[in-house]
């Protein structure tokens, strides 16, 4: 049988429970109807702290009392359970308030022995297991640099696994910490594999390299240092390496618990700020006043005449303006001779940051539309929408580019004169 979790109340007017975990290490638990089996784990909710504070666990059935001298009245001779302390919790993540957000119900329901509350004892668990690994960073990199440049990198390479970016590079990894130029990235990540490994040991938990998610520029493969996570890497052919890293990324992309590693290691997660951006889009002070600009027309008229800007060789039909069934107009529009679409949105110089951005998330909207179009006419859809921009991306830009897969062309404007 699956063993259970429990809850139980510990009423301190009957017992003194904790001075007795304390001085035995363990205390007896009335078995009466309740059906606990060798194994099972029992939380003790304090009724004079209203709070869980002890893990225990089943260690023998059928006991007679040892405890009887921390009961603050009579206790019977039934037979017990002996509960084994195994941990002991002093935050206030257990409190009251906080797991009645977590299926706690409270009242006259504690006071019998519960199990049937998946959600309440999952994050019951959380919160002792975090307590437990916490320190795991801590304990194995003791400078502190390299700790907490490992504490930033996790979160950043999680946030590629689960936004499905396979295509970063060192590069990318050394300018999203902040760097120019950074010689330890590969020692860092060997670091993070030593973290990874002995997580994986406390928690008995196949958790996903992350590593093989960070590649040469050159090569589109990690590089031979990464035979310190998988060692028979380094005799692989190219070919053999391709197959093996895209089988690690699968699984590091399609792995479900991310958001619970960072929990037990107490890493916060790695997110973009656009609020700056956000905000100037949602308020509708993206900077584009006074209708369509010069250099924007400028822009607009050489695509339109050099389509091979955009990678078209050939095509049937071109437009500056098209009117899509949404209302909204592309700026340059062509059909090509194989029935595809692209159409490309301007950005010109000018543009702010936050209205590049407004561009990005036009060109997803677009796309959409055009594929819903040749829906409603039963064709199949191969719509691209390009991005074409006078200035260039700012960082935060660039990662929204990598996370929606947009199409961003940079123009040189010499070429408009």
């Amino acid at each position: 049988m699956e063993n259970r979790d429990w809850l139980v109340f510990a009423n301190r007017n009957m017992c003194h429970h904790a001075e007795a975990l304390h001085d035995l290490g363990f205390i007896n638990w009335k078995e009466g109807s309740t059906k606990m089996h060798i194994g099972d784990i029992v939380y003790l909710y304090m009724s004079d702290e209203r709070r869980v504070r002890f893990k225990t666990q089943v260690v023998a059935v059928g006991c007679k009392r040892e405890d009887g001298k921390y009961w603050q009245k009579s206790c019977s001779d039934d037979l017990t359970f002996k509960l084994e302390l195994r941990e002991e919790y002093d935050g206030k993540e257990l409190d009251e308030k906080i797991l009645r957000k977590h299926g706690f119900n409270g009242g006259r329901s504690i006071q019998r022995p519960m199990y049937k509350n998946k959600t309440l004892f999952m994050y019951i668990e959380n919160v002792f297991a975090k307590d437990m690994y916490k320190n795991v960073i801590d304990e194995l990199i003791p400078q502190e640099k390299t700790r907490e440049l490992v504490k930033k990198t996790i979160p950043i390479l999680i946030r590629w696994a689960k936004q499905g970016l396979l295509n970063k590079t060192y590069s990318d990894l050394i300018k999203e910490l902040g760097y120019v130029h950074f010689s330890y990235v590969g020692k860092l990540l060997g670091r993070i594999d030593d973290v990874f490994k002995r997580f994986c040991e406390l928690a008995n938990e196949d958790i996903p390299t992350l590593n093989a998610l960070v590649k040469s520029e050159s090569t589109g493969l990690p590089s031979d240092g990464f035979d310190y996570v998988y060692p028979s890497y380094v005799s692989m052919s190219d070919e053999e390496k391709k197959i093996f890293v895209t089988g690690l990324n699968k699984k590091a992309v399609e792995y479900e618990h991310w958001d619970w590693v960072m929990l037990m290691l107490g890493l916060t997660p790695s997110i973009i700020d656009l609020k700056e951006s956000e905000s100037l889009i949602r308020s509708g002070k993206f900077l584009c006043k006074g209708g369509e600009g010069e250099m924007h027309k400028k822009i607009k008229e050489y695509i339109f005449n050099h389509p091979d800007f955009v990678g078209i060789e050939s095509f049937n039909v071109r437009e500056m303006e098209r009117v899509l069934l949404s209302g909204d107009r592309l700026d340059v529009y062509f059909e090509l001779t194989d029935g595809s679409k692209i159409a490309v949105e301007v950005k010109p110089s000018t543009s702010s940051d936050a209205d590049i951005m407004r561009g990005l998330f036009q060109c997803v909207k677009y796309k959409s539309i055009l594929d819903a179009e040749d829906k409603i006419q039963g064709k199949k859809t191969f719509n691209k929408v390009v991005l074409v921009i006078g200035g260039n991306l700012s960082h935060e830009n660039r990662m929204v580019q990598d996370i929606l897969g947009i199409s961003v062309s940079t123009i040189n404007l010499d070429l408009l004169n």
